[in-house]
């Protein structure tokens, strides 16, 4: 009898056991602070919403892979000749990890940012290659910097040449900045003033 009480009071604590470490558990949550609003970018135009997404939560990395490996950044003709001198350390020769540099650097600075796309010239999807030119505005709230408490508006048309992967994802390899609406106020400089 008592074999048989210390066999079941046994079963009974392997059961709980197994039951504790096999139990469900609630889903890990979104990574520090909170929810990115990434999505598989399979159009050129989720790609643009990456974008923006990464730019309003202030994401290097998502921001990041919006841009293929061998990403090369072409600045306004304008906003490299108002550099001066500097130009060619602002603007020559930047690629994906400029970007990411830049823009990390940008988020330091920003208390918010937005970013607002409207397309002006169609991309042809059904290319492994296309370009997407785009209009776009760009608000910054600076907490620190040159700036400090203004909101700086930066507007320009963006030519973006996106390229598909093989598993299907867009992302950008080419971006050929340009001024418009008479502003020197471009996201391209923008990034210049931060490379460095």
């Amino acid at each position: 009898m008592a074999t048989r009480l210390a066999t079941v009071v046994a079963l009974a604590m392997c059961l709980l056991v197994c039951g504790c470490i096999l139990s469900p558990r609630d889903p890990d949550g979104p990574p520090d602070g909170g929810a990115t609003n990434w999505e598989t970018p399979i159009t050129t135009l989720i790609v643009l919403q990456n974008l923006a997404a990464a730019m309003d939560r202030e994401s290097s990395s998502n921001y990041r892979d919006c841009f293929t490996e061998d990403y090369r950044f072409h600045v306004d003709p304008q906003d490299s000749l108002d550099a001066g001198q500097e130009a060619e350390q602002m603007f020559a020769d930047w690629t994906r990890a400029d970007e990411e540099y830049a823009t990390s650097r940008i988020f330091v600075d920003a208390a918010e940012i937005s970013v607002a796309f409207t397309t002006v010239l169609q991309p042809d999807e059904t290319q492994p290659e296309t370009c997407r030119q785009v209009d776009y505005t760009l608000a910054v709230t600076w907490q620190s910097g040159p700036h400090v408490n203004e909101e700086i508006i930066y507007r320009g048309r963006a030519s973006l040449w996106m390229r598909r992967s093989d598993s299907g994802r867009w992302a950008i390899f080419r971006w050929v900045d340009r001024r418009m609406g008479g502003t020197n106020r471009t996201w391209g400089a923008l990034r210049g003033d931060y490379r460095g």
